[in-house]
């Protein structure tokens, strides 16, 4: 039985890393639900950050990490 009903996290995944990878699994380990904000590319240059990746591309490696990783047992 999961710890939360409901887990909430975002971030810019611009490089996808361990850290990334070790949170993702991390909610996904404690919650049956998982909710993944990513951050626009709008507000990552009001913020001053300047990702590698567009907003798309970003989230297709977020889909894609999630997907073939042990994460998609939890994807609902």
């Amino acid at each position: 039985m999961p710890q939360f009903g409901l887990v909430a996290m975002g971030g810019t995944f611009d490089v996808i890393h361990a850290g990334h990878i070790a949170l993702l699994e991390r909610a996904f380990s404690i919650s049956s639900r998982v909710i993944i904000g990513l951050t626009s590319d709008s507000l990552a240059a009001k913020k001053g950050k300047k990702p590698w990746h567009t907003y798309s591309q970003r989230l297709d490696s977020l889909k894609s990490l999630i997907e073939k990783n042990t994460l998609e047992d939890h994807i609902r």
